[in-house]
């Protein structure tokens, strides 16, 4: 570990231990390259991927968040589908089945359910299920009310007709799939330095100069990966090309795990561009729900819960399961999104202008599925500006995680305890 005051070398640089961060961190540990994270939290995942909806997602699902965060601008969500973020997207959904498997992280396929309860809707699902048929990874068909309530017998009685995507969503507990890479990358030779603040970046004969609040970091190449403060980061190395970033919030609350086999799929409204309903069974047995708008906010440390949001996400989760009430939720949070104005409906990865050996990463939503793609893309980045990518022989790409006590075997259980005795 750095202490305060002492100079170390690296020869690639991220400032930023979120999702994205941390897989390019993993990914640069498969090489003979010195790695170093650094970010200002105590803790990885504690930005905007602590936040996150915790989906691995294509298929319909990836169909309706195309509508979601349109926001309204009417852009050509077909072609969307065609752009190279859903390249992306698509190489990442399809590696996650790997990578969770050599990472021991817990993991479940999910269906996707998303339901019309008037002709209104209807139109929508419509809508949805043209476009769906442009993005890959789902398995989609018609489902009639019937079907419906055998699938989810605590629905609303006021459904008449969904669609249902088996194959499209896998669902994740979030910041569990950032410390697999964390623990990962690290046990591979990463140096990750916690707690550790970005203060002033200047670039010196070919290399950058970065002052930290815990000592010096010279680097040759430096990537930005710091979420919602890429802005401020950017800026220190004077590496921004005309972008700002965007703030939007949503609301979030999490349900009680005794409410386990309440809802078997994900559960969906069709949606307005900028309006988000749905709620989705986790893997500890609690229930996610996701109500109300996307909010533009000018802050982006503004995540309080406001009592109109939260009582709007109680209505709009009980619309779609009616037996659930405020009783059931036990906790609630906001979740801020960023987006950039230059492209807005995608992601925007970069060399500076000023030095292309500076990568800004800037990542809009979402942000887990094509987590590892992205990795990959900045490491031909990279080795396109001279890093030398030598295989790592002695590379370990397996994970154990710390067993879940909960989900043991009696047999198993008594294992673990007797190697404390």
């Amino acid at each position: 570990m750095m202490n305060s005051g002492i100079t170390q070398e690296t020869d690639v640089l991220i400032i930023g231990a979120g999702i994205i961060g941390m897989s390019l961190a993993r990914e640069l540990t498969k090489y003979q390259v010195e790695v170093t994270v650094i970010d200002k939290e105590p803790d990885v995942s504690m930005g905007i991927s602590k936040t996150s909806g915790s989906l691995i997602y294509m298929g319909l699902f990836q169909a309706l968040s195309l509508v979601i965060k349109d926001l309204g601008r009417g852009f050509d969500l077909e072609a969307e589908t065609q752009n190279e973020r859903m390249k992306l997207l698509w190489e990442g959904f399809r590696d996650f089945d790997s990578i969770a498997h050599d990472l021991d992280i817990a993991h479940k396929h999910v269906g996707f359910l998303l339901i019309a309860r008037n002709d209104l809707e209807l139109q929508k699902i419509n809508r949805l299920e043209h476009l769906a048929q442009f993005v890959p990874g789902g398995t989609i068909r018609r489902v009639s009310r019937d079907e419906i309530f055998d699938m989810e017998p605590n629905i609303t009685p006021d459904v008449i007709e969904g669609l249902h995507d088996s194959t499209g969503t896998i669902s994740i507990f979030g910041p569990e799939y950032v410390i697999a890479l964390y623990e990962n990358a690290l046990e591979n030779g990463a140096h990750i330095l916690l707690a550790c603040e970005c203060l002033d970046i200047e670039n010196k004969k070919g290399r950058f100069i970065v002052q930290t609040s815990r000592g010096t970091i010279v680097a040759r190449y430096v990537i930005n990966c710091a979420g919602k403060y890429a802005d401020k980061v950017a800026d220190m190395a004077q590496a921004r090309s005309g972008w700002n970033l965007v703030f939007y919030r949503s609301q979030a609350l999490v349900l009680d795990k005794r409410l386990e086999g309440t809802i078997n799929n994900i559960i969906g409204l069709p949606p307005d561009p900028g309006k988000i309903d749905f709620l989705y069974p986790l893997g500890e047995g609690n229930i996610h729900v996701y109500g109300g708008y996307y909010d533009h906010i000018g802050d982006r440390e503004f995540t309080d819960t406001t009592k109109e949001n939260y009582d709007d996400a109680i209505s709009r989760m009980q619309q779609i399961v009616p037996c659930l009430s405020e009783k059931h939720i036990i906790t609630s949070y906001v979740g801020v999104r960023t987006f950039n104005d230059k492209e807005l409906e995608d992601n925007l990865i970069e060399y500076s202008p000023r030095d292309p050996n500076f990568i800004n990463v800037l990542v809009r939503m979402p942000g887990f599925t094509p987590a590892s793609s992205i990795a990959k893309k900045v490491v031909d980045m990279l080795e396109s500006r001279g890093l030398q990518l030598n295989d790592k022989p002695n590379f370990i790409p397996r994970r154990q995680a710390i067993p879940r006590f909960r989900f043991l075997s009696d047999l198993e259980k008594e294992k673990l305890i007797a190697q404390d005795r």
